[in-house]
């Protein structure tokens, strides 16, 4: 019973990625007796859909969260929806900057996350974890992802979706010149097993 657990590299001015820290401390751990399986995926849009088709075709995952970080941002917040389009002003690690094609042209204009998004939003704030629902996942990688994930979640049958983090404390804390709001570390891992938990099969 596995787990997959995807988070990104850093990126632009982000050296470090929260994201990328919380998948690597998790992996190889255990939740209800299934085990976690963390992959980091390139920030370079010639490179995700590979990556996560071929790690859910290898692993026969039961549940499949992609993570990532939302600058600005001060909760953690699970995305409800994941929109088909690739656009971004920035460009990815590789130099690609996507100018509004659609990422998957058999699919419908928008999918829904198979989480129990509405669920973990309760679940970490009655935790005293600040979480709220976020209806989107923004126009760069990170929504690119979650439409990978949860259209071959479906595929699959399994549950998926994709789980936005604030930077963490320790990295603003060494560039006070962003101005980002932050979070502890061991709060955003605490949040994200909870998440993963509350969204495991019964």
């Amino acid at each position: 019973m596995v787990i997959l657990l995807f988070g990104y590299e850093p990126f632009l001015e982000f050296s470090e990625n929260p994201s990328m820290i919380i998948a690597q401390r998790l992996n190889g751990q255990k939740i209800k007796n299934h085990s976690i399986v963390s992959k980091i995926l390139p920030v370079d849009y010639s490179k995700v859909e590979k990556e996560i088709t071929e790690s859910i075709k290898l692993f026969h995952p039961d549940l499949v969260v992609g993570l990532g970080v939302a600058p600005g941002r001060s909760k953690i917040t699970p995305e409800k929806i994941a929109i088909n389009y690739k656009y971004s002003e920035a460009a990815d690690n590789s130099g690609s900057k996507p100018n509004g094609e659609l990422i998957d042209q058999t699919q419908s204009n928008g999918i829904f996350s198979t989480l129990p998004v509405e669920t973990i939003v309760h679940t970490l704030s009655d935790s005293g974890i600040p979480s709220s629902l976020s209806l989107s996942a923004g126009g760069y990688l990170c929504n690119y992802a979650m439409f990978i994930i949860v259209r071959e979640s479906l595929k699959s049958g399994v549950r998926g979706g994709f789980i936005h983090m604030p930077l963490h404390d320790n990295f603003v804390a060494k560039h006070p010149d962003m101005n980002y709001p932050s979070m502890d570390i061991k709060m955003i891992q605490d949040a994200i097993e909870l998440s993963i938990k509350t969204s495991l099969p019964a």
